[in-house]
């Protein structure tokens, strides 16, 4: 039976890094968190005083340029008040009471103000941001204590950071600002490590600007600590995760240290900017927002809704999130604004003819539906497009190290392994009423840039969705990692660390044998940033909000992503059985012990599939089985089936288009309809078709058609409508595409290689097959590489098809017959094999690029074919000398018949390998001499280095990797430590393919 290792996609609903507002001068009030609206936090400020940090003092009188920290540019304007010590608006200080400035400007981040000349002890300075896309009285807040002096009475004027003389602070080192009041990382690279470390400006919106970069053996805020990781190779057995297959790709890389208990975590993502993975135990409820800060509970609401942009709200026919506008807990209500203290509470509201008082207060917010993209899963609103985009300015906020120069490359990174799963989709809360949790909330994060080879890799902690904070900024929180590692390469960021699986920070998730929430994002590019609802960053102060490694808003689509994952799960796929399988939840229950359990047996003579689906704890639940060509929920088949109130099952077919509820097929393509209910345990099962005729509706299986398989639990239902609610809880997705195919299903696999060649310069001669030259070099790669291939089970023949420029690039085909279950390790022995002779150099007369090989599945054939092993059927029955039916070819008996049946078979399959390998060798060489007698030197089709480009990454083409497992195939015995992961392939540029079955 074929058992999915426990890898689960969390479906339909998005999560975003929603860092927003917070003051930066005067500084915010502790914590210091940028997610405070009157959504979720109590007012006036979302976080109450009194939990730490010294108020600032400023001369009444003064003129003050307000500053804050901006992660997300929402429409809308801002306004800036002082606040008595009651929490009652005494001043607007940004103009007309209860209007909103600067709000043609979304990236403004910062308004000069002039203080009152009154003394003002105890008093705040409090932020209002709009949010307009998600209502009109959607606002953030964010306050700093202040005590506003006289001139002389104990007025700090350079914040403590720095020494007043001559009418001017003279500042510390780090620290900058009329008043000192902003402290960057370093000046240079003496404040990192020195040789260590570099310093580098980021060119951001906020403080710190500059920070330290370490280089490879070293981390840590001033790169002081050494750490013995100073490469990252890919095929040193880590397992695959696929988080985004869309372009631009994002992938995982995990493994366990047994002997010090430690996770090994890499991250490749395509890009320049910050990546970012995080985790939480499954099951938490927004309690545990609690816990930061501990004191500051009774003035924060966790739970609840982010909101939706108004298009959003009304499109799915929810209510708009109610705005809170409560007081304080010290004071009575929110005052309308005013410079009398006196003054009765009023709502809030803006400028805008368009726009709304805030509703009345609640006791506690509305817990809705987290926020929902308007693209489907898998899908991301349009880039938004800029006027003013300049690659070159780009380049120049890539290169600002300040003090030395970034370190030389130290070589190409490792290619990439096999896949083992694809999280596509998009991440949602957990919980139910006020319990609903946000998949940002209470979550251990790993947050790493990098620059070259350069990297800045950090122990991060979210309560909510506001920017994750250093562990240290948390109360006895702690770095927890024990190394890190990070470098850019080919267009990809890698960053790499390791931590303890177990852990007693508070700041921290334990990794244990169960299933996490993880979530992972990366930052936006530069004139490529992802926004829905759309912005217009044209004409604002920052026209390029987002600065590469700047820690704000990720962005929509691929840009973010969630998924249930066990990091610890070791439960393997077994491929002994192509025509059954099995997914258990946990892996290891049995029976009635499971909470979700489904398996499936294919008839050949029917051609069908029975399905028998069971789940616990489901009473008045619904449980379904779903078929998708992806990992997205949109455009998926579902079955699914409850037990009626009356007793009696109901199944029924149904199909998803996006995030809506599935809806009945018209045509009810499922069979044998079964089920029960018993202690708590539903069971249903039904029979379907492979291909069950119906494409629009049904997706199907076929021997070369495999699909991902959702497991899921609802959610209620209605006898009478069929109508069914949301599941309950997170549907699992297979690992991998399941494939149900006949059991003794034979193929023909063509594997395409290819290898560079460096002691080779290109020229036409290695195009013309006929060129002494070009058969020369045919008889050194097929001497080099056909023993080493030809040991490998199921090999039929090798050919090399072509030479092409770059050094030179040798193409080879090598054909295989296999059982249908082992198709995937045929490519993997392969891979394994040319990577052996690739990388030891044991390659006779050839000098080959270590660091380059492309291994592809180029065909695929189903055949028929008997048993290997026939077993004739006899019987006790006298043989009927008249009646001569077993004896009608003479004297061959049974086992020579079906030797020669074999055979006949065998020759048929080199026939039709070679058939194969002659049409793709002439397709090459009609591709070659196009190229060669069509195109001039200039052409675009070569790159600056006068190379062809390669045409399995024509327009930046990603072919999707599918998983693979192939524990039971008998690789070469010489194949090196770990080749089961070895490389899938590379291609020019550092540029990364995946693998790909191409189902002709």
């Amino acid at each position: 039976m074929m058992i999915i290792t426990s890898v689960v996609l969390l479906v339909a609903l998005t999560w975003t890094v929603d860092c927003h507002v917070r003051l930066t001068w005067p500084p915010a009030r502790t914590y210091s968190l940028d997610f405070l609206d009157n959504v979720r936090t109590v007012g006036p400020c979302g976080m109450p005083k009194g939990l730490g940090g010294q108020p600032t003092t400023l001369e009444a009188g003064s003129t003050q340029t307000v500053t804050w920290h901006l992660g997300y540019p929402h429409r809308g304007g801002i306004r800036i008040e002082i606040l008595n010590s009651t929490g009652n608006v005494l001043h607007t200080l940004s103009g007309i009471p209860n209007n909103w400035t600067l709000a043609n400007d979304t990236t403004a981040q910062s308004y000069t103000v002039q203080l009152p000349n009154e003394e003002c002890q105890n008093c705040t300075v409090r932020l209002l941001r709009q949010a307009r896309e998600w209502s009109g009285s959607y606002t953030f807040w964010s306050c700093a204590d202040v005590n506003i002096l006289p001139a002389g009475q104990n007025v700090s004027y350079c914040s403590g950071n720095g020494m007043w003389m001559n009418n001017k602070c003279h500042c510390k080192r780090l620290y900058s600002g009329d008043a000192c009041q902003y402290k960057d990382e370093c000046i240079d690279s003496s404040d990192c490590g020195g040789k260590w470390g570099s310093c580098v400006d980021i060119a951001g919106t906020s403080y710190p600007k500059k920070q330290c970069f370490c280089k490879a053996g070293y981390m840590g805020p001033k790169c002081q600590t050494v750490t013995t990781w100073k490469s990252i190779d890919l095929t040193a057995g880590y397992k695959k995760v696929i988080l985004s297959s869309a372009k631009p790709d994002y992938e995982m890389y995990y493994k366990v240290i047994n002997n010090t208990q430690e996770i090994e975590v890499v991250l490749k993502a395509m890009g320049s900017s910050y990546v970012a993975v995080g985790w939480r135990p499954r099951g938490a409820t927004s309690t545990c927002q609690e816990m930061y800060p501990r004191d500051a509970a009774r003035g924060l609401r966790g739970g609840g809704a982010e909101p939706e942009s108004e298009s959003e709200v009304k499109s799915e026919g929810t209510s708009e999130p109610k705005a809170e506008s409560t007081a304080e807990p010290e004071s009575t209500a929110e005052p309308e604004s005013s410079a009398k203290p006196e003054s009765t509470a009023k709502a809030e509201s803006t400028a805008k003819p368009e726009s709304t008082a805030e509703p009345e207060s609640t006791a506690e917010p509305e817990s809705t539906a987290e926020p929902e993209s308007t693209a489907e899963p898998g899908a991301s609103a349009e880039p938004e497009t800029n006027p003013t985009c300049d690659p070159d300015r780009h380049m120049n906020f890539r290169n600002l190290v300040v003090g030395t120069a970034e370190p030389e490359p130290e070589g190409a990174s490792e290619p990439e392994t096999e896949s083992e799963s694809e999280s596509e989709g998009e991440g949602e809360g957990e919980g139910e009423g006020r319990g609903l949790i946000h998949p940002m909330d209470c979550t251990d994060m790993i947050i790493g840039m990098a620059r070259g080879n350069l990297h800045r890799i950090r122990d991060y902690y979210t309560r909510d969705r506001s920017t994750p904070q250093e562990d240290e900024f948390w109360p006895n929180g702690q770095n927890s990692l024990t190394a890190v590692l990070g470098y850019e390469e080919g267009g990809y960021t890698y960053i790499g660390f390791r931590r303890k699986l177990s852990s007693s920070d508070n700041a921290d998730h334990s990794i244990s044998n169960s299933l996490l929430n993880l979530i992972w994002a990366r930052g936006q590019e530069y004139c490529n940033y992802r926004h829905n609802p759309p912005i217009t960053l044209g004409n604002t102060t920052e026209p390029h909000f987002y600065k590469p490694d700047e820690l704000k808003y990720h962005g929509h689509g691929a840009q973010r992503g969630a998924l249930a994952f066990n990091f610890l799960d070791e439960s393997k796929p077994d491929f002994s059985g192509p025509c059954t399988g099995e997914y258990k939840n946990p892996s290891s229950c049995v029976d009635l012990e499971c909470d979700y359990k489904a398996t499936w047996q294919y008839r050949e003579s029917t051609d069908d599939i029975k399905f028998n689906v069971q789940a616990a704890n489901t009473n008045n639940k619904w449980i379904g089985i779903g078929f998708s060509k992806d990992a997205a929920m949109a455009n998926s088949d579902i079955v699914v089936g409850w037990m009626t109130s009356s007793g009696q099952i109901s199944i029924t077919d149904r199909y998803v288009t996006g995030k809506v509820m599935p809806t009945i097929d018209e045509n009810q393509d499922i069979t044998d309809l079964e089920g029960s209910q018993i202690n708590g345990v539903t069971k249903i099962s039904f029979t379907r078709k492979r291909n069950t005729g119906d494409a629009n509706k049904d997706d199907a299986f076929s021997d070369t058609q495999c699909l991902r398989l959702f497991y899921a639990i609802g959610g209620g239902y209605n006898d009478t409508t069929k109508v069914i609610t949301k599941h309950a809880s997170t549907p699992v997705i297979s690992s991998q595409s399941i494939c149900i195919m006949r059991c003794g299903a034979r193929v023909v696999v063509l594997v395409t290689a290819r290898i560079r060649l460096t002691n080779y310069n290109h020229s036409l001669a290695y195009e013309n097959s006929e060129s002494a030259e070009y058969q020369a070099l045919e008889t050194h790669v097929t001497n080099t590489f056909k023993p080493k291939l030809q040991v490998l089970p199921g090999f039929k023949t090798f050919a090399v098809t072509g030479f092409r420029a770059g050094s030179i690039i040798a193409e080879m085909a090598v054909g295989f017959e296999a059982d249908s279950s082992k198709m995937d390790a045929v490519q993997q022995a392969v891979n394994a094999t040319v990577w052996q002779a690739v990388r030891s150099q044991n390659t006779g007369p050839l000098t080959l690029d270590s660091t380059y090989a492309i291994v592809e599945t180029a065909k695929m054939k189903t055949t028929t074919t008997p048993p290997t092993t026939p077993t004739p059927t006899t019987t006790n029955t006298p043989k009927d000398e008249n009646n001569n039916q077993d004896d009608k070819y003479g004297d061959l008996d049974k086992e020579q018949l079906w030797g020669m049946v074999l055979g006949l078979v065998g020759v048929l399959l080199l026939v039709v390998l070679l058939i194969i390998i002659e049409v793709f060798r002439k397709g090459r060489a009609n591709r070659r001499t196009h190229l060669v007698n069509e195109e001039s030197p200039s052409s675009s089709n070569q790159d600056i280095h006068g190379r062809q480009n390669d045409p399995y990454q024509e327009n930046g083409r990603q072919i999707d990797n599918k998983a693979y497992d192939h524990q039971d195939y008998p690789y070469p015995s010489k194949a090196p430590q770990g080749y089961d992961n070895a490389p899938t392939m590379k291609a020019e540029r550092g540029q990364y393919v995946s693998n790909v079955y191409v189902n002709k």
